[in-house]
């Protein structure tokens, strides 16, 4: 979300080319945002001489052969996450991927957010002492709602198969930061459930079957020995509380713009020593690397990891989270949803 408004924000990129699947609404595309070339075919757009990165940002389900196309045109790529449907999609990707000899981006933008970059440093740093546990609360009023109805652009995300659902993106999105801040997790149990097993569609009053997960409550062990609690659920009022806890003092992440993790600002706040009370934390300003004149919204951290990513091509690092970040991240899915299924806890 916000790709268009990232890119025009940054200097050191510019949108060429855009494609839909009618060439109507790509010229529509093309005229708004002042774009040069508009394609039906996204292949046509992938061989074009003018483009050097292809961004995919489609449905899921999608995602396969779009970047298989962009890859074939030995083409950067940049897919949106999930990056498959399937693990074994995510690898087949990776794997075509580094045969090509391209850059491939994740679109796991809470790893470009200043308030979770500070976090990570302070960690690093000894802010917290030796981390102790991580707990979060995540209440989300997107579709599906709590009233149990969806509107008809996201009935997509019911069936399980097409691997667009809570699981996969709103906890995927959290667990992937907590990760990037802490470390890898070493082993999982869970509760992943359906709540909302029938709902209806908001335009038509159909009633659709759900199949994905709309509930996710992960324990874990972090590699560092820390326990992860995290529970991602559905309800009337949006809010993130994410607290991490440690020897020597405390850090909490509260949900500022009440947008999913990877879109939100979050107020920081820090306590050291005990019985201390939290103190909101002033992010310093190396942990912006857009213009301010780029207002904070789901563009923001879009357009921080193409800066990322930008930083990488020029330096020649690796720091952009890739393809190879996307599967660790399908490998955890997998190890939550046999955690959930056998209630036994599993190794990762």
């Amino acid at each position: 979300m916000g790709h268009i408004p990232a890119l025009k924000a940054l200097p050191n990129f510019e949108v060429t080319a855009v494609s839909t699947t009618r060439q109507e609404s790509a010229n529509e595309t093309s005229k708004r945002f002042g774009i040069p070339h508009a394609f039906p075919d996204p292949y046509e757009l992938s061989i074009h001489p003018d483009v050097d990165i292809v961004t995919i940002t489609v449905r899921v389900p999608e995602h396969g052969k779009l970047v298989r196309a962009a890859l074939n045109a030995g083409k950067h790529v940049y897919c949106e996450f999930p990056l498959g449907r399937t693990t074994k999609e995510a690898i087949d990707l990776l794997q075509m991927a580094e045969e090509k000899g391209v850059r491939h981006i994740v679109g796991l933008q809470a790893r470009a957010n200043p308030a979770v970059n500070y976090a990570k440093d302070l960690i690093s740093n000894g802010y917290v002492g030796k981390v102790l546990s991580v707990n979060v609360s995540y209440s989300l009023p997107p579709f599906p709602t709590v009233s149990g109805t969806i509107d008809q652009a996201h009935v997509y995300i019911l069936d399980k198969t097409n691997g667009a659902n809570q699981l996969t993106i709103s906890n995927g999105h959290l667990l992937d930061g907590i990760t990037y801040m802490l470390g890898q997790f070493s082993e999982v149990s869970a509760i992943v459930g359906t709540q909302f097993k029938n709902v209806r569609v908001i335009e038509t009053g159909e009633i659709i079957q759900a199949t994905s997960p709309d509930y996710v409550l992960v324990n874990g062990i972090l590699e560092n020995g820390a326990i992860v609690s995290s529970h991602v659920r559905n309800t009337n009022v949006a809010r993130l509380t994410l607290e991490i806890n440690g020897t020597e003092g405390n850090l909490v992440m509260v949900s500022k713009d009440k947008m999913m993790f990877q879109m939100d600002s979050f107020i920081l706040k820090g306590a050291q020593g005990q019985n201390k009370d939290f103190e909101e934390l002033t992010i310093p300003p190396q942990y912006y690397w857009v213009s301010s004149e780029l207002n904070y919204g789901p563009a923001y951290n879009v357009a921080q990891l193409y800066a990322k990513f930008y930083k990488d091509l020029r330096e020649n690092t690796y720091d952009t989270p890739d393809f190879n970040t996307a599967v660790k991240m399908h490998n955890l899915f997998d190890a939550i949803e046999k955690a959930a299924e056998t209630g036994v806890r599993q190794k990762v």
